[in-house]
């Protein structure tokens, strides 16, 4: 039975490590808790390529926790687009408490269920299994704090913004637009934990009661093993298919703006769409990302998808200026006063609502005349007749 508790590593390796928070899942106990204290979850996968188009720089050295995110996330095939920026969120504290709540709620049933049928060593086993959940929510605390202080010293001058083409072991690529220390302090380099003395001491915790927990789950009970055992599947299916998520915060200062696109993208068509000049398409080129020139083939089929897809670009933010200039102009219209309907005894140029009256219209001269002025300055244009002879 003790065997049961490392199955599925792999998928909380995949889940944890992406250090997101869950306000389902945080605090409930989970199958392959060893991955934690050996510090698997920190360990970078392999086989990403980092193209920093702006900077002509080739990364290998993706981060951790990114290339995780990345695995986990259902991104298009080239057609994905993520905007990383920098935003200070406010503390939520109902997810995390709901989450504390519902791991309260599990272990505390699993401690009453020991006493009651005066298992001890179903009761160590509950014990082991919450020092795990400590552990684990220690850590990742240390790693998110670590990426919140890499961003608070750059807060002010983050750079500028890049452009970033990054390929994934799978055969996918994803459009990456982000400020330029973002990139390189973010995902080029590993989260590191803020006090390493209290991290190497959790983990040290951590081993040990992960191997009380393999042995004190072999020794108690089969109705605790059992309640045991249906606890730690239900809580690691619900990590695996990541319930109650939110994978667009990291932490509290980075934000990931995720448009997935559309899945029958070509590359042709994300190349497009980054805007090369002609130094970045020549990049592309030594990158072996792009064909020679040589290639008419391919090069005419890209030059036309970035035509269109220019066009179309022009089109929409030509229509979204169209529609503020004219919510601009009845914004104005609402604030202009109305116009004076003057009476014929008014009809004077010393007149102060007439003054008023034209005071208004210089404002805007797209506005009709005032009735009174306009009879007014008609009377003013008038040709004068000599009155007839009697």
């Amino acid at each position: 039975m003790g065997l049961v508790t490392i199955l599925g590593a792999d998928e909380m390796n995949m889940a944890v490590g992406r250090l997101v928070q869950s306000r389902i899942t945080d605090w409930l106990p989970l199958l392959g808790a060893y991955i934690v204290a050996n510090n698997q979850m920190t360990e970078a996968k392999h086989g990403f390529v980092l193209y920093n188009i702006t900077d002509a720089i080739v990364a290998t050295d993706v981060s951790a926790w990114f290339t995780r995110w990345l695995l986990s996330y259902p991104i298009a095939y080239v057609a994905t687009v993520i905007t990383l920026k920098l935003d200070r969120k406010p503390v939520l504290v109902a997810p995390r408490m709901m989450a504390l709540a519902l791991g309260t709620i599990a272990m505390v049933l699993l401690l009453v269920l020991a006493v009651l049928t005066r298992d001890f060593w179903a009761f160590a086993n509950a014990f082991s299994m919450i020092a795990s959940i400590v552990v684990r929510q220690s850590i990742i605390r240390q790693l998110r704090v670590s990426i919140d202080r890499a961003i608070e010293s750059f807060w002010h001058t983050p750079g500028d913004p890049v452009k970033v083409f990054l390929t994934l072991p799978n055969g996918k690529a994803v459009t990456i637009f982000a400020p330029r220390l973002v990139v390189v302090n973010c995902i080029l380099t590993d989260a590191k934990p803020v006090h390493a003395t209290l991290y190497f001491i959790s983990r040290a915790v951590g081993w040990a009661a992960f191997g009380t927990h393999v042995v004190t789950l072999g020794i108690a009970g089969l109705v605790n093993q059992l309640s045991c055992v249906l606890l730690l599947i239900c809580s690691t299916v619900l990590v695996a298919h990541h319930i109650g998520d939110d994978p667009y915060s990291i932490g509290a200062k980075l934000s990931l703006d995720v448009q997935r696109g559309d899945p029958t993208w070509t590359r042709a068509l994300a190349y497009a769409r980054l805007a090369l000049d002609e130094t970045e398409e020549e990049t592309m080129v030594r990158w072996n990302l792009f064909p020679q020139r040589s290639n008419r083939v391919w090069w005419d089929r890209y030059r036309l998808k970035a035509a269109i897809y220019i066009r179309q670009t022009g089109s929409q933010n030509e229509e979204r200026s169209v529609v503020q200039q004219s919510a601009a102009r009845q914004s104005i219209q609402r604030q202009e006063p109305t116009a004076a309907v003057l009476r014929p005894h008014e009809i004077s140029p010393s007149s102060p609502r007439v003054h008023q009256a034209c005071q208004s219209t210089q404002m805007n001269a797209s506005c009709p005349m005032p009735t009174g002025v306009k009879a007014w300055t008609e009377h003013r244009q008038m040709p004068r007749i000599a009155p007839e002879s009697p």
